[in-house]
């Protein structure tokens, strides 16, 4: 029964558009996979990795409407990114260039480039020689300076202790370094093997946008049940094993309030695509596929592009995006018209015609 270490870590976030922005745009990743929550059809549910997913990957739930959230005790507070060690004045540049604020500080030795995201999400890109390196490349980012994936997150507790002993006795985790208010854990090796735990009670999470949802643990293909009572017997209530098309999981609260989920290797992102299509088409979910023209209907459009700048968005929904194009076309056909040298009669009572449809758009 193999622990893998970090497999994801899922986040709620605010607008759809503007996540992808940040991430793809921004951060460079490439979004492999775009669907919904399995729970909630409303909402998208967007991965984010490397060039073809196979390492691990931020995923993300853009809840447009949501209040934000606090970080706190019960949660993911601090997800930290790998880049190659030679990158971090180019990330320095970047985020500058992006107008995003960041800060650098040495944390168990490592040097770390902190920031937020747009809904209030704190990273940090860390230096890493851990291998595979992302081969993917877009709007700026080539693949010398790539993010690799997820190197290690800060895990907030109610209860420290409690968290700490369940890391040790039921996913084998140990104590490789420590400091005054935090623990330094790893499990065996490689990208996503490591977590910092505070030592100290952390006052209590408030779940909204700008916070992680859960973290996930990778697991071996198969090693389900066996999970599934080992967690019994260690006094937990986990889940049934749920299906996920790209992994089985199985979801339990720890008694540090963290939500953590324990999720397959496989078969991974490419079940469904293949690599040079990953990410281009919606994929609705199995058991959405009756109300799939309801859902497509209802969604706000969304699209990886590259940006110069982050910039918010007027529109919630597909319902105001299409109103928004639509006022945008009737303002452009007024200023064609007004900006004509000589303008006729015509012209100008078909501008008093369309600014009545203007006022009419609602």
């Amino acid at each position: 029964m193999k622990l893998h270490g970090i497999h994801h870590i899922s986040s709620i976030v605010g607008h759809a558009q503007r996540n992808v922005d940040f991430y793809a745009g921004l951060l460079g990743m490439r979004l492999v996979k775009k669907t919904l929550n399995f729970d909630d059809s409303s909402t998208y549910h967007f991965y984010y990795g490397n060039e073809n997913g196979s390492t691990n990957i931020l995923t993300t739930f853009p809840w447009n409407d949501a209040e934000s959230g606090q970080i706190g005790g019960g949660q993911v507070g601090i997800t930290s990114l790998a880049i190659s060690p030679d990158s971090l004045d180019f990330w320095k540049q970047r985020l500058n260039d992006f107008k995003i604020e960041y800060h650098t500080e040495e944390r168990f030795n490592v040097q770390r480039l902190a920031f937020e995201d747009m809904d209030g999400l704190l990273y940090e890109l860390v230096a890493s020689n851990e291998e595979p390196k992302s081969n993917w490349e877009f709007n700026g980012v080539d693949s010398n300076h790539a993010i690799k994936g997820i190197d290690s997150a800060y895990i907030h507790s109610r209860v420290p202790h409690a968290t700490l002993s369940m890391l040790q006795d039921v996913f084998n985790y140990k104590i490789i370094d420590e400091s005054f208010d935090a623990y330094l854990l790893a499990v065996d090796g490689g990208l996503g093997s490591r977590l910092e735990l505070n030592k100290t009670t952390k006052d209590p999470s408030r779940q909204g946008v700008g916070t992680v949802h859960h973290i996930a643990l990778g697991i071996s293909n198969g090693d389900e049940e066996a999970w599934l009572e080992k967690l019994i017997a260690a006094g937990y209530r986990p889940t049934e094993i749920k299906e996920r098309k790209y992994f089985r999981s199985i979801y339990f609260r720890e008694k540090g309030g963290i939500l953590i989920e324990l999720a397959t290797v496989g078969p991974g992102v490419l079940v469904d695509e293949s690599e040079e299509e990953l990410g281009k088409e919606l994929l609705i979910p199995p058991h959405f596929e009756a109300i799939k023209d309801e859902i497509v209907d209802t969604l706000m459009p969304i699209e990886v592009r590259e940006v110069k700048e982050l910039i918010g968005y007027g529109y919630r929904d597909k319902y105001e995006f299409d109103l928004l194009r639509k006022k945008e076309k009737i303002k452009r056909e007024i200023l064609e018209l007004k900006t004509k040298e000589d303008p006729t009669r015509t012209d100008l009572a078909k501008i008093e015609v369309l600014k009545k449809e203007l006022l009419a758009v609602k």
